[in-house]
């Protein structure tokens, strides 16, 4: 029978039992977080990929002061009204611990605010995502960020291992030696491995493991989680819209779109690259489509799950249907290497003289010419030998409002 509550949350390190806490985790609550423990309180972000302890180190720092209140909301499961009545419920010098902080919106991360600016209590977070591209400026400002990395393949083990000896494993369960053996000679390392550092769903593996009625059951269940293990990730259905939107087919993106989130993956991600998108594969050939993808992220910050969705697709459909173009890319490498080459063979790569602030009597200001234009040479002579030689970064497209651009661009800049 399995236990009432999921293995690895029963085996979640304590303040009292705490030898299994491990890797860049352990290192923060033996350094970084004493202070904290010793009373001088801060509001504290933990942000790290699944199953790394980031909830596990607000849990305890939670517990740390027993005297002191505390609530644990989840962000997925929590909205607004429940974080009010939490903040109402605690006293002072409480903690509020939000997980998935990531998926408050704007408005209910503005909520916090006054919590952060008055101390009324102590808010704790854990995130998935960095906080600086999922968290408000207003709330950053007033929170610490803590990265909490992967578990190596030795500290998954550990755990693993540690588990097999835990109170919370029923005498019963593991009677057999000859099965025991067998986890933690050949299936403990393997789990260890693949596992990618998330030591929850290591944990989750090796339970199942022992709830198997024989080796051949065992076998089975590897099988199956390996070939998960190798399938397509949440990750490889962002990658698979991008490519689908580059390709300009909506229906595949808008398809790969919803997978993604069917599969976890949060929604804001999948709007950043969609701005990263209409930058790198659009570009001036639509400059709308920029502007498009920046309003619907915006947009479902606003709204939330599930009426967002409606802004996402949105964004991906016009992306996945407009012009393309990555001029802007390779311009954009161009520029690269020629600073490249500027800072291995250049002393000095500084602006001519009459682009630079002491040389503004030399500038001819372009609006007294006609057509807004007047010839002049605004790289450095060295960095204009390497474009005469190589050709321009900026080359615009044919296509969309870039064709325009590469007409007026050759028209001001035609051999004389």
């Amino acid at each position: 029978m399995f236990t009432a509550s999921p293995w690895a949350d029963s085996l979640r390190p304590t303040q009292h039992h705490m030898d299994h806490l491990a890797g860049s985790a352990r290192r923060l609550w033996d350094r970084d977080l004493k202070r904290w423990r010793d009373g001088h309180r801060a509001h504290l972000v933990f942000w790290g990929p699944p199953g790394c302890g980031k909830t596990t180190l607000a849990l305890l720092l939670c517990d740390s002061h027993e005297q002191h209140s505390y609530r644990h909301l989840s962000a997925v499961r929590d909205g607004l009204s429940e974080i009010k009545k939490a903040i109402e419920q605690l006293h002072k010098g409480g903690t509020l611990f939000i997980d998935e902080i990531h998926r408050l919106t704007r408005p209910q991360q503005d909520v916090l605010l006054p919590v952060l600016e008055s101390g009324s209590c102590w808010l704790l977070a854990a995130t998935t995502e960095n906080p600086s591209a999922v968290l408000t400026p207003a709330l950053l400002s007033r929170i610490r960020s803590y990265r909490v990395h992967p578990l190596s393949t030795e500290d998954i083990s550990n755990v693993l291992n540690f588990s097999l000896t835990s109170k919370s494993l029923r005498a019963n369960e593991l009677a057999d030696d000859k099965k025991k053996q067998r986890l933690i000679q050949t299936w403990i390392p393997l789990i260890a491995k693949k596992s990618s550092g998330d030591a929850r769903l290591a944990l989750n593996i090796l339970e199942g493991l022992i709830h198997c009625e024989d080796e051949s059951a065992e076998q089975d269940l590897l099988a199956g989680q390996l070939r998960a293990w190798t399938a397509q990730s949440h990750y490889d259905y962002a990658s698979a819209m991008i490519k689908s939107m580059r390709g300009s087919d909506p229906d595949a993106a808008l398809f790969y779109a919803h997978a993604a989130i069917e599969s976890g993956e949060d929604p804001i991600f999948l709007l950043r690259r969609c701005i990263i998108f209409a930058s790198e594969d659009i570009g001036n050939a639509d400059p709308n489509a920029l502007r498009i993808a920046v309003d619907c992220a915006v947009a479902f910050e606003r709204l939330g799950l599930p009426e967002g969705r409606y802004a996402l697709a949105q964004a991906v459909c016009y992306l996945s249907a407009t012009v393309k173009s990555n001029s802007l890319l390779k311009a954009l490498n161009h520029v690269k290497q020629w600073w490249q080459s500027a800072s291995d063979q250049i002393q000095n790569v500084s602006p001519p003289a009459h682009l630079i602030l002491k040389g503004h009597e030399k500038y001819r200001y372009p609006h007294d010419f006609p057509d807004n234009f007047v010839r002049e040479q605004y790289l450095p002579n060295k960095i204009e030998a390497f474009r005469q030689q190589n050709g321009s970064a900026y080359l615009p497209s044919e296509v969309g409002v870039e064709a325009r651009l590469k007409a007026r661009l050759q028209n001001l800049w035609k051999k004389q």
